[in-house]
């Protein structure tokens, strides 16, 4: 099965010139699915539409139906097309991975699913808006002409991880997961449907015990819901706790599941031991394959595809065994447990002491969170107080702001950046918002950004489960001091598969990494990426401190804690640069 790709169209203006729908039909491969006077949509696989009976709407991707056994849409009834419609039932009612459309004489609508499981990226020009899955699409169709907007990309560097309304594109929005974008009498309005923060309250009536029970039915029953669209699955398997709940479940749910671990030559890196556990318990396929410097091409951006400079040089290799092994099992799509540090809340903060004492006083639940922290970060019982205490006296304002990143980044960048607000609908909070909470939102967003530059070379769908909304939603609702309840990170998710997974995995406190692979990779090459990132548009146009900069990469400097992942980022942004002016010179 092929990713979903789509081009939809609105016009203010009413009818369709053929010539030019034929053109667009020629120029991206893909055939129109749906018509009418005002909107007319092209998709790559016309059985990822979903039409609504009257005609006025249409849902392209996945959708289930948010009751039950999450049951897989393929045809509306009459009375669910309304769902379409404005109002707010679409999202409270279902859930999945699509783009929704509705129109009316004088209006047309867009919605982006609250999770952002399928991208959306959209451009205005003459009273014609474009919106895509991938952004070549509108330079194939003719319809953008790509220019790199280098402030942005400086955005970018800055704001890690955020994601934001803006791309790196000029001229290129992106649809932000919940927004609804409706155009009408040249007016265009935004509308957030859904926000993390009309999910935080927890059940009252439930105690621990049996707020694991229904997590752990509620993860079981999604991954379910997948595993009919996608029967043959092949599952990027770390041994980690995420990775392992999404195998475990698939295992049961799916009518052939492979599982892929990639491994390093350095030890920290192989994760083997503990996949193989889970592939042995659940008696599902285990494939290895180890990490290449072949792979890896420094020219090229491995987020080429994506309007946005998110991702990292080595990630190719990573990409590079996926892909081979999806080929080989010939597959329907890849899942990833990606996002399940961030769903199930894996923090190292003093945050949860804090709300935990706002809503219960002093008391002796107080007292064991505070443990539960100290036995999760290492720190001392006062440290924890103190910690908890300066959060408290800083106010939810200063919690509420983002981490930025200015390693390596020109000065002038960053003090220009300083000055500019974080902007995102989610980090609008409530003004009674937990502290906890403020971090657990700003996770998950972070997760989103990661996802969106899923590989565009990948054959087959990229599936995140874990950030499914049914189980975002369920996370949200927990308390945060139950996310380190035993002195255990995520421990809701532990709690919940304790029994379906090893011990050995379900105690892991740490977790593999492939920074020994990535430091090995700058050592041997760092001739070659000090020329690049040096003598490059990042230097040229005063995006990096070229000074620092040469400096890390000089043989003898020893490389610090977070070089490995920002010396990649910024080696991937050098690229992704190049292939983006490369494109616009083209189309010129």
């Amino acid at each position: 099965m092929m990713p979903v790709q789509y081009l939809i169209l609105a016009s203010g203006a009413p009818g369709w010139n053929e010539a030019f729908v034929r053109s667009l039909v020629f120029r991206t491969a893909m055939s129109v699915a749906y018509q009418s006077d005002n909107l007319i949509a092209l998709v790559n696989d016309p059985s990822e539409m979903l039409l609504t009976p009257d005609g006025n709407g249409f849902i392209v991707g996945k959708l289930f139906r948010a009751s039950g056994e999450f049951d897989k849409i393929d045809a509306f009834t009459r009375e669910e097309a309304e769902t379409i419609g404005r109002d707010s039932r679409l999202v409270s009612q279902y859930w999945g991975s699509y783009v929704s459309a509705f129109r009316t004489d004088r209006e047309v609508g867009i919605l982006r699913d609250p999770l952002g499981g399928l991208p959306c990226y959209y451009t205005s020009s003459r009273g014609l808006t474009a919106f895509v899955s991938d952004a070549p699409i509108l330079e194939k169709a003719g319809l953008l002409r790509p220019l790199v907007d280098l402030a942005a990309v400086g955005r970018t560097l800055y704001f890690s991880q955020l994601p934001t309304e803006g791309t790196a594109i000029s001229g290129l929005k992106q649809l932000l997961p919940g927004q609804m974008i409706t155009l009408a009498d040249h007016e265009t309005n935004l509308t957030q449907q859904w926000s993390p923060w009309d999910h935080m309250a927890p059940r009252a009536s439930e105690d621990l015990h049996t707020r694991s029970e229904r997590l752990e039915h509620l993860i079981r029953r999604t991954h379910a819901a997948w595993a009919k669209c996608y029967p043959r699955s092949l599952i990027g398997l770390s041994g980690g706790l995420d990775s392992s709940i999404v195998a475990v479940c698939l295992a049961e749910a799916c009518e052939t599941v492979h599982c892929l671990t990639a491994v390093t030559s350095d030890p920290v890196g192989d994760e083997r031991l503990y996949a193989r556990m889970i592939c042995d318990q659940t008696g599902t396929a285990f494939h290895e394959k180890e990490y290449a410097d072949a792979a890896i091409e420094m020219g090229r951006s491995v987020a080429e595809g994506v309007p946005i400079p998110n991702g990292k040089t080595h990630e190719m290799a990573y990409n590079r065994v996926v892909r081979e092994a999806a080929r080989r099992l010939n597959v329907d799509a890849f899942f990833v447990g990606a996002g399940g540090d961030n769903v199930f809340y894996l923090t190292h903060s003093a945050r949860p002491i804090v709300d935990r004492y706002l809503a219960e006083g002093i008391s002796k639940n107080l007292y064991a969170t505070i443990l539960d922290i100290c036995s999760i970060t290492g720190a001392s019982f006062w440290q924890a107080i103190s910690e908890a205490v300066r959060i408290g006296i800083r106010g939810r304002r200063r919690a509420q702001i983002w981490h930025v990143d200015t390693d390596y980044l020109d000065r002038e960048l960053v003090a220009n950046a300083a000055e500019s607000p974080v902007q995102h609908p989610w980090l609008r909070a409530p003004k009674d918002a937990s502290y906890g909470k403020l971090g657990h939102v700003a996770m998950i967003l972070r997760a989103l950004h990661h996802i969106e530059h899923r590989d565009k070379q990948l054959t087959v769908p990229m599936i995140s489960p874990l950030l499914s909304q049914p189980i975002v939603e369920a996370c949200l609702a927990i308390p945060s001091w139950e996310a380190c309840h035993g002195g255990q990170d995520r421990s809701a998710a532990r709690r919940a598969f304790s029994a379906a997974l090893p011990s050995r995995v379900v105690g892991r406190r740490g977790k593999g990494s492939p920074d020994g692979f990535v430091g090995g990779f700058i050592r041997h090459h760092c001739g070659e990426i000090a020329d690049r990132l040096l003598n490059g548009h990042l230097a040229t146009n005063r995006l990096i401190d070229r000074q620092a900069l040469e400096i890390a990469l000089r043989p003898t400097t020893p490389l610090q804690r977070n070089d490995c992942a920002r010396i990649m980022e910024l080696l991937d942004a050098e690229a992704w640069i190049d292939h983006w002016s490369s494109t616009s010179r083209d189309r010129a």
